[in-house]
């Protein structure tokens, strides 16, 4: 059985996590949609140092800026999923304690 201690402990981190939840989901869908810019800036300045698209795009994508893009999104990415699974543990347990307790009126 889940105590209802447990149970307060887990809607409080849900409530008090709520901001930082919603941050780290812009944050990282932010990152996300910023791919285009960066692999923009840095195809236009490969183009001037390569003589084929081919040649120029796979510069871009190893390029420094298209490389510290990609380790921000993984990093907020990261953020994201590891408050999310959090947050998604603590409402497993009140769901859980809401069927016990929902079990134990009928019985």
């Amino acid at each position: 059985m889940i105590t209802e201690e447990r149970v307060e402990k887990a809607i409080r981190y849900m409530a008090e996590t709520d901001e930082n939840y919603a941050r780290a989901f812009i944050l990282y869908n932010d990152a996300i949609k910023h791919e285009g810019v960066v692999i923009s800036q840095s195809f236009m300045h490969a183009k001037k140092l390569f003589d084929t698209v081919a040649e120029a795009n796979a510069a871009a994508k190893l390029s420094k800026e298209y490389t510290a893009w990609e380790k921000d999104k993984t990093d907020k990415g990261f953020d994201y999923m590891t408050l999310k699974a959090k947050r998604d543990t603590e409402k497993l347990i009140w769901e859980t304690w809401r069927t016990e307790q929902a079990n134990l009126r009928n019985t």
